[in-house]
């Protein structure tokens, strides 16, 4: 004590930062700078999906909580005893092709237990009108599925650039089909979502003049020598096939973590009834998968190849193999056409809120001559995008996508295709 009365308290030296998670201050270790530089360089992911999705989305989420959203639309949308049927709206839209809207309706337990019947309308005006009808049986340890499927399709906003890996916008044209096609499957589950798959049905083709979004039909690109006429061009045709499917995945369904490797496989034979055409259609994906923290952030690269040989006859054009969408999103179907086509993708995936994920993937690929005649990594093109998609099952759902594609990297890798998706992914 001093002699003003005033004790003088002697500070203690400062200790160390707490390690409270048990793995150690990596993070305050002097030469954690370097950390930085990742963190710098993959900002703007955080961002985007920080503040346009997690947080708008977690916002509309907790409103709809608490304003009674999700009940008030399953008393809109379902009916029946159990709710077993479903009737609502559905709208798509994809930039460059033509906008639709229809009707849904899913009717589980329908007639007897394990069948349902599942419809689907949507147009766009006279330019596009579907219609699909599904009667589905579903065994009681939910590992068969036997289904009978018809499908009526009427496009006139298809897309056509020529084939092979050097065409370009200049020769972008449209063109139409009018399709019928009926057929039943059988598939069985082996494990997890491992499974088979047999299929047979019929096709009736017909071809309609192209219209939309202010490009040239291809009756006018051929008619002014910009395009040769493809194969097949303009005859109509009904071709019988038969399709068998392979699938090996060794992850489990949601919530599981989505770690593990997986390979499809897929043959189709088709025959032109009447005419002494014959066609094949081969190919897979293989792909491995990580979850980095088992909470469904994923990092997921596979290889896709796809082959069209024909057996007797030329196969028409528009049976060739096609990249666009899923494995190059960037792009919408129809600008890559080849006898074979290649594509590699990496994505990641991540929850941003109940019952929605984000996703980013970045894609290389083309369209080549038979077997890959042709393949050069100049000649791939590129594709990237960022979307939201539900997770009602690890490939298929709604989405809302932005992506960018790219011409070849020989041509100079300039972005020629923008993409903007609000609608299905996947398909039922």
């Amino acid at each position: 004590m001093t002699l003003s009365g005033v004790s003088h308290v002697r500070a203690s030296p400062a200790r160390d930062v707490p390690d409270y998670d048990g793995r150690g201050n990596e993070d305050a270790h002097p030469t954690s700078w370097a950390r930085w530089i990742p963190r710098v360089i993959l900002s703007p992911f955080y961002f985007v999906n920080e503040y346009v999705l997690r947080r708008p989305i977690g916002w509309l989420i907790t409103k709809a909580e608490r304003e009674h959203w999700i009940d008030a639309a399953i008393d809109t949308f379902t009916f029946g005893p159990q709710h077993d049927y479903v009737l609502y709206p559905t709208a798509l839209f994809d930039l460059g092709m033509v906008p639709s809207v229809g009707l849904f309706f899913s009717g589980d337990n329908t007639l007897f237990t394990g069948n349902s019947v599942i419809a689907h309308v949507a147009t766009g005006g006279p330019k596009v009108v579907t219609a699909t009808v599904v009667d589905r049986f579903t065994s009681p340890d939910g590992g068969t599925r036997v289904t009978a499927r018809i499908d009526f399709r009427r496009q006139v906003d298809l897309l056509f650039l020529g084939t092979g890996p050097d065409v370009t916008s200049a020769t972008r044209s449209r063109y139409g089909l009018q399709q019928l096609d009926g057929h039943i499957s059988y598939k069985r589950r082996l494990w997890g979502e491992a499974g088979v798959g047999l299929a047979a049905g019929a096709r009736t083709i017909g071809y309609l003049q192209g219209n939309c979004c202010g490009d040239p039909s291809l009756d006018a690109r051929i008619a002014d020598g910009s395009l040769m006429a493809p194969p097949g061009y303009g005859a109509a045709y009904t071709a019988g096939y038969q399709r068998a499917d392979v699938v090996l995945d060794s992850r489990a369904a949601r919530p599981a973590p989505g770690t593990g490797g997986y390979l499809r496989l897929a043959e189709e034979t088709d025959s032109n009834i009447g005419r002494d055409r014959v066609w094949i259609k081969y190919g897979g994906v293989v792909g491995v998968a990580y979850d980095l923290d088992d909470q469904q952030r994923t990092l997921k690269l596979e290889v896709a190849i796809d082959n069209v040989d024909p057996v007797k006859g030329a196969v028409p054009f528009n049976e060739l193999a096609s990249l666009g969408s899923e494995l190059m999103p960037g792009f919408v179907t129809g600008w890559m056409t080849g006898r074979s086509t290649f594509a590699t993708q990496l994505a990641y995936s991540w929850p941003v809120a109940v019952w929605l994920d984000g996703e980013t993937r970045f894609s290389a690929g083309n369209a080549f001559g038979d077997h890959l005649t042709g393949f050069e990594l100049q000649k791939m093109r590129l594709s990237g995008d960022l979307g939201v998609m539900t997770i009602d099952a690890r490939d298929e759902g709604l989405e809302v996508l932005f992506g960018l594609g790219t011409e070849t990297i020989e041509q100079g890798a300039h972005v020629t295709s923008v993409r903007l998706t609000v609608g299905t992914r996947g398909g039922f």
